[in-house]
């Protein structure tokens, strides 16, 4: 049975699509859904109204795309309207003619006090900048007629865009039809608030375009004159007085976070170094035929000794625990804060935008103040990795269970579960491959900012790295690379290996 675009039901859906001209919009939707020829019929309505057309119906990809491409051709119609192609040209010759005349009235002057010679030079020199003067009014004259024959191509082009706008105005409003019929929240019928709106917008841009050309009149009167060097250096002299100010309160406190960082990772370091560098290799090496099987286990003895042969094993245990106090903090505040999210949406809510913040800012941005606050060492490294590689596992912590079937949910608690009890027995478990995903990442990305804690005093494979980069060491930055990667491959193995074995 064929489809009838013409029938009751359509009529009236496109009648309450469009809310007026619906008798118009019917016919055209349905030669456009037949495959007939009104597809190439314009429309006059977005013909002479552009892109304003489009804003009145809901088609707001089309007006920020034709309004634009309108904007720029107006400017170039503009600039080139009003001699912006050959001013500089222009200014050039007028500033040479003056030069010209006062080197002649020069010549003068020295010819009449018997300077002959001196004269004589002065006058060559007038008539060398009176031809350069020449020669730019002849270039400012070729761009001036050039930019008359550029004018009538984008005026052209300008019109051309109309016509182009409304040939396809109806097909693109049918498309807009279709997703109406699919969810009802998609913009529908003609809204004058719509065109207020966007023909607000395109003043605005107007007029701040325009300015940006440069035009004169627009740009005399709309000049501002600002200072944002002095407001700059008076609001970071400001912040500065704040960061002294939070230090110098509260001093106790960061001493005592600085303290038991700091004891933390020495303790860590000591247990790394202290121990005979063949006895880690073996624990590792089991640990990771454990968790992973031989192959695993062949390659992390091999990175283990490429690491003790070639010098980095005492650099590398430095970084390890750094970072490994680091990624373990970091999880530790991480895991349940996701839970915290994944189980409140309100928590969720507040605490993702703090979450999207330590993420995208960049380390070197939070290094300031933590370094005003911690000073440099291993303290201010360990709490800006804690900074950058919390957030992958609270969010994929959080993921995780709410990803959880409710329908598990609501069986944990018919069958007497508490809440507790369907947490730690029901939801983690099913959460985990989410969660072993946050972790993974996690200490990934801890890894990942060796060189950055280096930076600040750190220690570790970072410094290494950061001395072929000073020195432009091809060869021990190759090296040294090398063991970070080796050390980042051998963590992910031990931490993925079983949930791979299993998988």
């Amino acid at each position: 049975m064929t489809r009838s675009y013409r029938d009751q039901d359509w009529s009236s859906s496109i009648a309450e699509f469009t809310g007026v001209n619906s008798g118009y919009y019917q016919d055209k939707f349905a030669d456009i859904f037949e495959g007939g020829r009104a597809r190439l019929r314009p429309n006059w309505a977005a013909a002479i109204i552009g892109p304003l057309w489009a804003a009145s119906r809901g088609l707001f990809g089309a007006f920020l795309v034709a309004g634009l491409v309108e904007i720029a051709l107006v400017i170039g119609i503009v600039f080139l309207s009003t001699g912006g192609l050959s001013v500089d040209n222009m200014a050039r010759a007028q500033s040479l003619e003056k030069l010209s005349e006062a080197r002649l009235v020069q010549a003068n002057d020295e010819r009449q006090k018997g300077h002959e010679a001196v004269a004589n030079q002065m006058q060559e020199l007038s008539k060398s900048l009176a031809q350069s003067a020449t020669n730019e009014r002849a270039v400012a004259n070729d761009k001036a007629r050039a930019a008359t024959m550029l004018v009538v191509s984008t005026i052209a082009g300008l019109l051309g865009l109309r016509a182009i706008f409304a040939v396809t105005g109806d097909w693109l409003y049918s498309r807009q039809y279709m997703r109406w019929r699919r969810d009802r929240a998609t913009p529908s019928r003609r809204s004058y608030q719509r065109v207020m709106a966007c023909g607000l917008l395109l003043v605005i841009i107007y007029v701040v375009a325009l300015f940006g050309a440069k035009v004169p009149q627009l740009a005399s009167t709309l000049a501002i004159q600002s200072n944002t060097s002095e407001l700059a250096g008076i609001t970071a002299t400001a912040l500065d007085q704040f960061f002294t100010s939070i230090t110098q309160s509260g001093r106790s406190i960061f001493d005592a976070i600085t303290g038991s960082i700091s004891a933390l990772v020495a303790s860590v370091e000591s247990l790394l170094q202290g121990l005979p560098w063949i006895c880690t290799v073996l624990v590792v090496v089991f640990a990771a035929w454990l968790l992973a099987g031989s192959g695993t286990a062949a390659f992390t003895a091999a990175g283990l000794v490429y690491l003790a042969l070639f010098g980095f094993w005492q650099k590398s245990m430095v970084t390890i625990a750094l970072l490994g106090t680091a990624a373990v903090l970091a999880l530790s505040i991480g895991i349940p804060l996701g839970i915290l999210c994944g189980k409140s949406p309100r928590a969720y809510r507040i605490f993702r935008p703090v979450l999207d913040l330590m993420q995208t800012m960049p380390a070197f941005i939070y290094l300031v103040p933590i370094i005003a606050f911690f000073g440099i060492g291993k303290t201010p490294g360990v709490l800006a990795t804690i900074i950058f590689g919390m957030p992958p596992v609270a969010r994929l912590t959080a993921l995780g269970l709410q990803q959880v079937p409710l329908s598990i949910r609501e069986a944990a608690v018919a069958f007497g579960a508490t809440p507790w009890q369907s947490l730690v027995k029901v939801e983690l478990p099913l959460a985990m491959p989410s969660i072993m995903a946050g972790i993974n990442q996690t200490i990934l990305m801890c890894l990942s900012m060796v060189v950055i804690a280096s930076l600040i005093g750190a220690g570790g494979l970072g410094e290494d790295v950061l001395q072929a980069l000073q020195f432009a060491s091809v060869g021990q930055g190759f090296l040294v690379g090398a063991a970070v990667l080796i050390c980042a491959i051998i963590l992910d193995r031990l931490i993925q290996g079983k949930r791979s074995n299993n998988q």
